[in-house]
């Protein structure tokens, strides 16, 4: 009798191309494939590749937000440089839950902050979880209508981020 398996593995050619391609030999923590996709989770990266083409690996900390929409299958991020993807999935895996976790994973803080002209700011740091530092990686959004390139928005952001730094970098 064969032994039901809990969490489906990814397909060996698809672990093998990944590693013949990068020269890494990182553990597979999930994987996801759809029509024109392939994905592979790693603890401090996720990689993928659009049909056949170079793999792609992407820092869990340089997520800004995504996740799974489950009502249309896809996949979906946008990265702290605001560059986007989303995609159909046919076949999800764990990989919805350990994007989710480890994106969590990398923010160690994350504050908000009214912005006296309009909006918030959120200044926040997070951890490469590839590299064993405890160096911070710090990041100021503008929400809410909130501008950067607003001059007294930018100063105040510059004192918070001063600040938290101050009270909170190793």
């Amino acid at each position: 009798m064969g032994r039901m398996q809990f969490f489906p593995r990814p397909k060996k050619d698809i672990v093998d191309d990944y590693r013949a391609s990068t020269g890494r030999r990182d553990k597979v923590l999930a994987f996801a494939s759809g029509p024109r996709i392939e994905m592979l989770a790693f603890t401090g990266h996720f990689s993928y590749r659009f049909n056949d083409q170079s793999w792609e690996s992407v820092g869990w900390h340089e997520v800004y937000t995504g996740g799974w929409r489950a009502d249309g299958q896809e996949m979906h991020w946008r990265l702290v440089d605001g560059h986007k993807e989303a995609f159909q999935l046919a076949d999800e895996g764990q990989f919805p839950e350990v994007f989710r976790e480890r994106v969590q994973a990398s923010v160690a803080l994350e504050q908000s902050f009214e912005v006296p002209v309009r909006g918030d700011i959120i200044i926040s740091a997070r951890r490469d979880l590839a590299n064993a530092s405890n160096e911070f990686i710090w990041h100021v959004r503008a929400v809410r209508g909130a501008r950067l390139d607003d001059a007294e928005t930018m100063a105040l952001a510059r004192r918070l981020e001063a600040s938290l730094r101050a009270d909170y970098d190793l």
